[in-house]
């Protein structure tokens, strides 16, 4: 089975604080890394957990606040300076090109490689790649334009069983649509379905980022039965009224929302600078989520 890990960098709000950094983690799939999000000491958390920054090949960036991107401008420059040719996409709201090449220019950074800039602008559920992972953008309610991220693990065609081949005499072409999932007709009218030649295949396995939002749940169908959801749990639900302000949410929203939507597990996170230990809001989205997960810098899953 392939690798399917996720690595937190980056759990702080706003700023760094109590030894937490600002968002930013590394989704590794089948040693292909992806980056979400990028607060600044990103490279500085890559160096201490040795992840090989040659490897990233795609960046999805939620949003433009600085705590989610202050980071990504010394991350691209220090990648030329290690000698990168290798093309890069980078996934993100309306500004992010403009946001990186004003950078690049004002402080005569030259790249050794190509950025391929996919700026979204949407409402509603849209795939936007492929690697066989399927990644979506959906929209969440911030401040500003700002983009949840999910990413689908494609298993391909299913494995045909040998000794179907035989009992049904199959040719190459009903064994590929069979493969694919379809079922056939034949001439004599003899129904074949996929299932009945075809080896079952293990459950294909899920991630879904959410950063930053308030409770809203129109986010459930987009983050719907998801293995694993990471979103933010900025304060505890006393500060429900700054929550809504400030357009974030709390511990026990976040809860409640991973309920409804039927997710495996929820990970806590985006925590506000204002708790020097996050147990507390840890424990408030447990007892709302029993299968929470506490989030913290240097936090590594194997997401199966």
């Amino acid at each position: 089975m392939k690798k399917f890990h996720l690595t937190i960098l980056g759990s702080n709000a706003a700023s760094p604080a109590h030894g937490r950094i600002t968002s930013c983690q590394i989704l590794n799939y089948d040693d292909s890394l992806i980056l979400i999000d990028c607060g600044e000491g990103c490279q500085i958390r890559l160096s201490q957990y040795k992840i090989k920054k040659s490897r990233l090949d795609i960046v999805c960036i939620s949003h433009l606040h600085g705590d989610h991107v202050f980071g990504l401008p010394g991350l691209l420059g220090s990648l030329s300076l290690e000698g990168r040719s290798k093309n890069l996409k980078i996934f993100g709201p309306e500004g992010i090109e403009k946001f990186i090449k004003d950078n690049l220019e004002n402080t005569s950074t030259y790249l050794s490689y190509d950025i391929e800039f996919i700026e979204l602008n949407h409402l509603g559920f849209k795939p936007i790649e492929i690697l066989p992972l399927k990644i979506s953008a959906f929209p969440l309610k911030h401040r500003v334009q700002t983009y949840g991220y999910r990413f689908d693990e494609s298993l391909g065609p299913k494995n045909i069983d040998k000794e179907a081949i035989n009992t049904y005499n199959l040719s190459i072409d009903e064994i590929k649509h069979l493969k694919n999932g379809n079922d056939i007709t034949r001439k004599d009218g003899e129904l074949i379905t996929s299932d009945q030649v075809t080896l079952k295949q293990r459950e294909a396995r899920s991630y879904a980022y959410c950063s930053d939002t308030i409770y809203d749940e129109e986010l459930v169908p987009y983050v719907s039965n998801v293995n694993y959801l990471y979103m933010e749990t900025t304060y505890m639900h006393d500060l429900v009224d700054l929550a809504m302000e400030r357009m974030h949410s709390t511990s026990k929203q976040t809860g409640k929302l991973a309920k409804k939507a039927g997710v495996e597990k929820l990970i806590t996170g985006h925590y506000s600078g204002r708790y020097k230990t996050v147990n507390t809001l840890y424990e408030e989205a447990k007892l709302v989520f029993p299968n929470t997960i506490k989030g913290y810098d240097g936090l590594l899953l194997d997401l199966i």
